[in-house]
């Protein structure tokens, strides 16, 4: 395997598992037009993007649409989280791994090239890109996982989505790391994360090509 290589999803392969990685638009290497169209709409063409890949997948008889769930890290589980959020009848469940869940609480120098501004100065397209107002639409199943010590995206962003599930009377499960930073770095920590991780796609989307 190559030091790119996603071990993860060659696992769920393994395993039966149709997986998917989408370059959704906000992407890198596509050029400047293509990462900067998410520019103040953060949490918005990306799940877009997301669901269009879905869509296609079903069309074409490669995904059962009852049976779909997506995981990310980081940015990644800021997007797994919003499409729980925004596209409930897409998404059965999500992992969502250190998600940012209010971008007025993370680095200023990436937030602001997205965003556009500061908190101050836009305070409506701050509010429209996190996570927490959206949460009384999910439907589906929520695993967070997070280091309690991440100095990239802090636990309190997985501490203010949680309140925000438990405001609006919604179940989640949580895996918190109090050793780890941004992701598990302990050989024995990682193990212990793909077994509950596994697990979670499994109690939610049952045995691959199994009807439920």
């Amino acid at each position: 395997a190559s030091a790119t290589a996603d071990m993860r999803a060659q696992f769920l392969r393994a395993q039966g598992y149709l997986v998917i990685k989408v370059d959704n638009r906000g992407s890198d290497r596509r050029g400047l037009e293509f990462e900067s169209a998410i520019r103040g709409r953060l949490g918005e063409l990306e799940v877009d993007d997301q669901v269009a890949a879905v869509t296609y997948a079903v069309e074409h008889g490669l995904a059962d649409p009852a049976r779909v769930a997506i995981y990310g890290w980081s940015y990644g589980g800021y997007l797994s989280a919003m499409c729980l959020a925004r596209a409930p009848s897409v998404f059965r469940c999500a992992v969502a791994g250190a998600p940012v869940t209010s971008w007025d609480g993370y680095d200023t120098h990436y937030t602001e090239r997205y965003m556009g501004g500061t908190p101050a100065e836009i305070p409506e397209v701050y509010a429209r890109s996190a996570v927490m107002p959206h949460v009384e639409s999910i439907e589906g199943a929520l695993l967070l996982v997070h280091g309690l010590v991440d100095e990239n995206v802090h636990f309190r962003h997985t501490a203010r989505l949680v309140q925000a599930l438990v405001d609006a009377q919604k179940g989640y499960e949580l895996l918190c790391f109090p050793k780890e930073r941004h992701s598990p770095r302990s050989q024995k920590d990682r193990i212990f994360m793909e077994q509950r991780i596994f697990n979670f796609l499994q109690r939610w989307l049952g045995p691959p090509n199994m009807p439920n």
